[in-house]
C-alpha cells in the first residue's frame, strides 16, 4: 500500500509540474517581411502601322531616331546614291554642331572662369561615362562624350592653354567645304504617311498584327502569333505607329490571371536588357475554350526607341512590392467580426487585429504600423496552434 501511494503521489506531483510548465498553445515571432509579386509571360505587340515608302536602289538615311514623333508630310529620312555620300553628310551634321558647341564655349568663358566648378564638371561626366559603360545603355553616351568634351574645352581656355577656338572653328569649316562639294546631286526625300511614332524598323506583322485583333481574336490564335519569329519586311523604309497607345497581350495561366483585373496597373520588363520599365494598364481579358491559357492585354503609351521594335518577347509583369509583417495564415482568427490574431503578453492572450495587404499560399502580409496598437506589432508572439482561444486566457491554463 506505501508503495502505491507513493507511486500515486508522484504520477500527481509530476501531472502537476506538466502542467504549470506545458501550455498547449503553439507561438512565433512575427517578422518584417518584403516580397515582389511578379509574373512570367510569352506575348505580343499589338499596335495600328502604317509602312513607310521603300526604295529599289539607293542608302537611305534617317533624320529621325526611333520611337521619335513625326506629323503627316515630314520628311523622315532621304535616299543617296552611295554609303560615302550618307558619310559624308553626317560628317558635316557633326561639324555643324562641334562649331556651334566651340563658339559658345568661347563667349561664354571668355571672362574670369571658375576653374575648381569646371574642374568638378569634368570630374561628374567621367562618372557618368564609367556608369553608362557599367549599365550597357549606350543611349545618351554621345551627349556624356560632348559634355566632357565642352567641359574640357572650358578648362582649356579657363587656364590659358588656348586663347580661343579660331583656328579650329577655321579647319572645321574647310572640312565641311570640302565635303559639300562630294554631296551626291541625286538625293531622295521620304515622307511620314501619318502622324504618329516613327521608326525605322518594319517587320512582316506590321499590317496584320492590329488593334482590330483584340475584337473578337482568341486565346490560341494570340499564342500563335506571339511564337513566329517575324523578320524585317525591307519592301519599306520604316513604319510609322498611330495613336498615343499601343498594347500588349501577355499570355498567363489561369492561377496568374487571378492576379489581375481591370485597371490594375503594373510594370513591364521585356526581354532584353535595354529596356526601361513600361507601366501599362489591363484594359481587357480574354479567355475562351481555345486554350488553358488567359490573355491580359495591357495598354501602354510609353514609347522608346526599344519600344518602336518591339513585337513577340517574354515579359516580366511587376505588380507591385509588398512590405509588411509576415502571418501563417493558421494563425488568422476571429473575434467580434474581426479578423486578427492572438498575442501573448505577461502570459496572457491578447486579440490584436490585422490589415492584410497582400495573400500568399499559406501566409499574408498584414501592414506595419507602430502607432496603432490595436494592430498586430512587429516582434510580437503570435499564436500559430492551440484550442479554446479567447481574450485574457491565460497560455497556463
Amino acid at each position: 500500500m506505501a508503495v502505491i501511494l507513493s507511486l500515486f503521489l508522484v504520477v500527481y506531483v509530476g501531472y502537476q509540474v506538466f502542467r504549470y510548465l506545458y501550455s498547449p498553445i503553439k507561438t512565433e515571432s512575427v517578422q518584417q517581411y518584403t516580397i515582389e509579386e511578379t509574373v512570367y509571360a510569352k506575348g505580343i505587340a499589338i499596335r495600328d502601322e502604317v509602312p513607310v515608302e521603300g526604295v529599289s536602289s539607293g542608302i537611305v538615311s534617317y533624320f529621325y531616331d526611333d520611337g521619335v514623333r513625326v506629323i503627316t508630310g515630314t520628311p523622315v529620312a532621304e535616299v543617296h546614291s552611295s554609303w560615302q555620300s550618307v558619310q559624308n553628310k553626317h560628317r558635316i551634321e557633326e561639324i555643324d554642331e562641334e562649331i556651334e558647341r566651340l563658339s559658345k564655349i568661347q563667349k561664354s568663358t571668355s571672362g574670369v572662369a571658375n576653374v575648381s566648378a569646371i574642374s568638378e564638371e569634368i570630374e561628374e561626366q567621367i562618372g557618368n561615362l564609367i556608369s553608362i559603360n557599367g549599365s550597357g545603355h549606350l543611349q545618351n553616351a554621345q551627349q556624356v562624350c560632348n559634355d566632357l568634351q565642352d567641359a574640357l574645352n572650358k578648362k582649356a581656355i579657363a587656364i590659358r592653354n588656348v586663347s580661343d577656338f579660331s583656328d579650329k572653328i577655321s579647319q572645321l569649316e574647310n572640312e565641311k567645304a570640302t565635303l559639300q562639294n562630294q554631296l551626291s546631286t541625286q538625293v531622295n526625300q521620304l515622307f511620314s504617311p501619318a502622324y504618329g511614332y516613327f521608326s525605322s524598323y518594319c517587320d512582316t506583322a506590321c499590317e496584320m498584327v492590329t488593334t482590330d485583333l483584340l475584337l473578337d481574336a482568341t486565346v490560341s490564335q494570340l499564342e500563335e502569333m506571339a511564337e513566329i519569329q517575324y523578320e524585317q519586311n525591307r519592301s519599306y523604309s520604316g513604319k510609322v505607329i498611330l495613336g498615343y497607345n499601343w498594347y500588349y497581350a501577355a499570355l498567363v495561366s489561369a492561377e496568374d490571371a487571378k492576379k489581375f483585373s481591370i485597371g490594375t496597373t503594373a510594370s513591364l520588363y521585356f526581354g532584353s536588357s535595354s529596356f526601361d520599365a513600361t507601366p501599362g494598364t489591363v484594359t481587357q481579358m480574354i479567355q475562351d475554350d481555345s486554350s488553358e491559357k488567359i490573355a491580359v492585354i495591357f495598354s501602354c503609351d510609353y514609347m522608346s526607341q526599344e519600344i518602336s521594335r518591339l513585337r513577340n518577347s517574354s515579359v516580366q509583369i511587376e505588380l507591385g512590392t509588398y512590405k509588411g509583417l509576415k502571418i501563417p495564415y493558421k494563425a488568422l482568427r476571429f473575434q467580434d467580426g474581426l479578423q486578427g490574431v492572438y498575442v501573448v503578453a505577461n502570459q496572457v492572450l491578447e486579440f490584436k487585429k490585422v490589415d492584410i495587404v497582400y495573400d500568399d499560399v499559406g501566409f499574408f502580409i498584414s501592414k506595419i504600423d507602430g502607432n496603432n496598437s490595436d494592430l498586430v506589432q512587429l516582434y510580437d508572439d503570435i499564436v500559430t496552434e492551440g484550442t479554446e482561444l479567447y481574450e485574457g486566457k491565460s497560455v497556463n491554463s
